[in-house]
């Protein structure tokens, strides 16, 4: 065998070094795709939103379960049946433990949601659903076996919003589960999600239900759309984001045998977490425009606000992360918006110069308030 000689070792070398360049500069053109599109242009308008402060939540494990007037709701995604009280204004919290009248059940994804004064527990792989009072927080089983679901949000004592996989067609499709004098009728509207791949992760998105229950919306994380519905899931709206990527960019792997499909590659994720608010739907997005400084990613989020009556997009705001800590969800109760960011909780007023009052403020500050039904 003849010895390696110096030249080829250089060669060698400098090969093994152009390759790594060529690596680096794919890896960097990826990374400016995923987080760049110099097609549009970002409106900021001064301070639209001022923080208030910040509370340690000890644990990033919590979610948004919901809010009743100045009460926010956090669920935790290890301990399932445990609920933290805040309230916002005195910055009191309270620790509750959820009791369910069937605790047997082979419970896997658990969520809760508050309705107030309801709260519901469902887990759409059993599938089941349990209401409760918040007097108590004792919840009886409510529906079991009816539909399964991937998630479900209440938007009335009697009614639940929910996305599941049609038996028809193997996709994901939005629907509405509905008690009526005993009996469960669940419906289903397969015009809303729209096929681009697989009807399945092309479709994916986030869910929202607005304040005050009049409105649905979904907002797809791989595309610039989002939808909003009435309660009985009719279409109202759909509108586009200021992103142009209007095709979902994902990779996926042929079917196994078991039937499943997954993702090759990480896909570009055009949406995130997302708010319906009156008549704003405020949308959380890590696509930088033109002239937007890449050093932001890592100090705020950027949640940009549009009017889907109006179809328009209206303007953008930074949501400060609190050092490292990345901002997980956000939501908005009455005035407030409030945002956890991995184990702190973040609270904000929102200024009535770009936020209108919400419909409890403007009663009360013409000296009347409705009274539930």
């Amino acid at each position: 065998m003849k010895a390696i000689t110096s030249k080829t070792l250089i060669r060698l070398a400098i090969l093994g070094l152009l390759g790594i360049a060529c690596m680096v500069t794919l890896f960097l053109l990826s990374e400016n795709e995923m987080h760049r599109n110099n097609a549009f242009i970002r409106r900021y308008p001064h301070h639209p939103i001022s923080k208030t402060y910040d509370l340690d939540l000890k644990y990033n494990s919590y979610y948004i379960a919901g809010h009743a007037n100045d009460l926010l709701y956090l669920g935790n995604t290890t301990a399932p049946l445990h609920l933290l009280e805040v309230n916002l204004i005195t910055k009191d919290t309270n620790h509750i433990r959820i009791k369910l009248d069937e605790p047997d059940l082979p419970f896997r994804s658990i969520r809760i949601g508050i309705l107030a004064p309801y709260f519901f527990v469902m887990d759409g792989s059993v599938p089941c659903i349990f209401r409760g009072s918040i007097t108590d927080w004792k919840a009886h089983l409510w529906m079991k076996d009816h539909a399964y679901f991937t998630r479900a949000l209440p938007i009335d004592p009697n009614t639940l919003y929910i996305k599941t996989i049609s038996s028809k067609t193997n996709e994901a499709v939005l629907g509405i589960i509905e008690k009526q004098e005993g009996t469960f009728n669940v419906t289903l509207n397969p015009n809303i999600l729209e096929r681009q791949l697989d009807g399945m992760f092309d479709v994916d998105g986030t869910m929202l239900v607005s304040g005050d229950n009049s409105q649905l919306g979904y907002v797809y994380f791989y595309r610039n759309q989002f939808m909003v519905m009435n309660p009985d899931l009719e279409l109202l709206r759909r509108a586009e984001t200021i992103d142009t990527v209007q095709v979902a960019k994902i990779q996926l792997s042929q079917r196994n045998a078991h039937g499943e499909i997954k993702m090759k590659a990480p896909p570009l994720q055009i949406n995130k977490g997302a708010v319906l608010y009156q008549d704003l739907v405020m949308v959380q997005s890590d696509r930088l425009g033109k002239y937007e400084d890449k050093a932001m990613l890592d100090q705020a989020a950027i949640i940009d606000v549009y009017n889907w009556n109006k179809q328009t997009y209206q303007f953008s705001f930074y949501l400060y992360t609190i050092g490292k800590k990345k901002v997980k969800a956000f939501t908005v109760c009455g005035d407030r918006l409030v945002a956890i960011i991995e184990d702190e909780l973040s609270v904000f007023r929102l200024k009535p110069t770009h936020f209108k009052k919400p419909l409890r403020a403007q009663n009360m500050a013409n000296g009347y308030e409705r009274s539930p039904e």
